[in-house]
C-alpha cells in the first residue's frame, strides 16, 4: 500500500469485519463494526443512491444474533477478515458508486447535496458471484468508527431495520443462499480462516 495515500492504525478495543458479496448485477456489502456488548451495522445494496439506501443501525449484539441470517453473515464477515486489529485511513476517500457498481448516479447533484466520500476501510476476502473466495478487497464504511458515538437506536428503528433486512434478503434471495449456503464457499472461507490462524502461531 502506498505510504502516501493509506494510513494504517490500531482498531484498538473495536471489532471490524465485512461481508462482500460481489455481483455485476446484485452486489451488496454487510459491514459490522462490534463495540463491546454493541454492534454497529451497515447495509449497502444494489439499490443505494447518493446513500439513500445505505442503511446503518446499532443495537445491542445479543439482538443482532436473534436474526439467523444476520447473525450468519456475522460469522462469516468475521472469517473474511485480513487485517486484524488494523484499519486504514484514505486521505482521498472514495465514493459509495465507487463500490457498488449498480449504485445510480444519474442524478446525484439534482439536490445539491454533498456527495459523502469513504475514508476509512479494512482488508477483507470477498465471496465472488457465489463461486469462489476472492483476495484483499478494501470493505470502506460510511463514517469515522473512532469518533461514532455507538448509540443503540430505539427499539422501533431497530425492529423496522430488521424488517428491511429481512425484505433485501427475500428480494434478493439471500435466505437460501445464506443458510443454504454453497459448501465448497463455507469450507473455504473456514479453510482460509484457519490458515490465518495457523501463521500467528
Amino acid at each position: 500500500m502506498s505510504a502516501n495515500k493509506y494510513v494504517e492504525h490500531s482498531t484498538g478495543s473495536l471489532e471490524f469485519s465485512a461481508y462482500h458479496f460481489h455481483h455485476n448485477r446484485e452486489p451488496f456489502y454487510i459491514l459490522f463494526i462490534k463495540n463491546d456488548t454493541k454492534i454497529y451495522i451497515e447495509l449497502i445494496h444494489p439499490h443505494s443512491h447518493r446513500n439513500k439506501y445505505v442503511e446503518e443501525i446499532v443495537m445491542p449484539f445479543d439482538e443482532m444474533v436473534k436474526n439467523i441470517s444476520l447473525k450468519k453473515f456475522y460469522d462469516m464477515a468475521v472469517m473474511l477478515v485480513n487485517t486484524n486489529k488494523i484499519i486504514y485511513y484514505n486521505t482521498i476517500g472514495v465514493e459509495t458508486g465507487q463500490l457498488v457498481c449498480t449504485y445510480d448516479t444519474d442524478s446525484e447533484d439534482e439536490e445539491g447535496d454533498k456527495v459523502v466520500l469513504r475514508h476509512w476501510f479494512i482488508n477483507c476476502d470477498c465471496i465472488w458471484k457465489n463461486l469462489r473466495v476472492s483476495k484483499e478487497d478494501k470493505c470502506y464504511y460510511n463514517m469515522n468508527p473512532f469518533t461514532y458515538e455507538y448509540n443503540v437506536n430505539t427499539e422501533e428503528e431497530i425492529n423496522k431495520f430488521m424488517k428491511r433486512f429481512n425484505a433485501f434478503a427475500e428480494y434478493n434471495n439471500i435466505y437460501p443462499a445464506i443458510e443454504n449456503m454453497n459448501p465448497a464457499i463455507e469450507n473455504m472461507i473456514i479453510a482460509n480462516y484457519n490458515y490465518k490462524l495457523s501463521l500467528k502461531l
